[in-house]
């Protein structure tokens, strides 16, 4: 059986280590993490595991691409023996494209039971995985979208993200999927100069007197967590149909 929660713990390790090395010391890198010292030596020397939401964390903060940890699991995969034709197997299916599908307004605004920090975004617990195939190479990941600030994307449907380490590779003009410390939007990214971007909605509705119900965002850019590329929309036609909005008048 493919075992994702230690290959994630024993990699998440050694890039602690590696950072201990390059001289970052222990303290540092918790408090980074917005967790304890005591905390990152449980995941050290215990059986704790560390979760997905960390591992992303130590990625962003630490400019580590993500995309090593998606290959050592897909590589650890191909070792696994092959399942008969015919028969059932216990192994969790990560295929090449497999990635992980989360709703986008979920989110941990509190304290968890991982003793991650207070206020600090999350796609929230992954519900499934999802196999794009050959649809989206370099997919990290996908959300399934609700609302209707973005005029392409049906509510109740599922963008497939790519997520980003450097945000000076932001394509300007392009829609990207944001968390903050506080709240997640999709939204078409625009440069809003040294410390901010502007979040654009494509959706033209207005009010009575002719204000833009979506209106931009000034997003700073210390408050962003996790940013990711929007490769594509998939719609369930007839398991998972899109969900009906209104617009919010209030």
């Amino acid at each position: 059986m493919l075992n994702i929660a230690k290959i994630r713990k024993e990699w998440f390790i050694e890039k602690i280590e590696t950072l201990k090395k390059d001289g970052t010391p222990y303290s540092e890198i918790a408090a980074r993490l917005g967790i304890k010292p005591q905390y990152l030596n449980l995941i050290k020397n215990t059986g704790r595991g560390a979760s997905e939401k960390l591992t992303l964390k130590l990625c962003t903060t630490f400019n580590i691409n993500h995309n090593e940890l998606l290959e050592r699991i897909r590589t650890d995969e191909k070792k696994l023996p092959e399942t008969p034709k015919g028969k059932d197997s216990d192994v969790p299916f990560f295929s090449q494209k497999k990635i992980p599908l989360y709703d986008h307004h979920t989110s941990d605004m509190n304290r968890n039971r991982t003793g991650e920090a207070n206020g600090q975004a999350s796609h929230g617990e992954v519900r499934e995985w999802i196999d794009t195939g050959d649809l989206f190479p370099g997919a990290t990941s996908a959300v399934r979208h609700y609302g209707d600030s973005m005029a392409e994307y049906p509510s109740g449907s599922i963008l497939v993200l790519k997520q980003l380490i450097d945000l000076t590779l932001i394509i300007w003009g392009r829609n990207y999927y944001v968390e903050t410390q506080e709240i997640s939007v999709i939204k078409r990214l625009q440069n809003g100069g040294k410390n901010h971007v502007i979040g654009y909605s494509s959706s033209e509705q207005t009010y009575p007197d002719g204000r833009l119900i979506h209106e931009p965002v000034k997003i700073p850019k210390e408050s962003i967590c996790h940013i990711s590329l929007i490769l594509g929309c998939v719609i369930k036609e007839f398991s998972g149909r899109a969900i009906p909005v209104a617009a919010n008048t209030v």
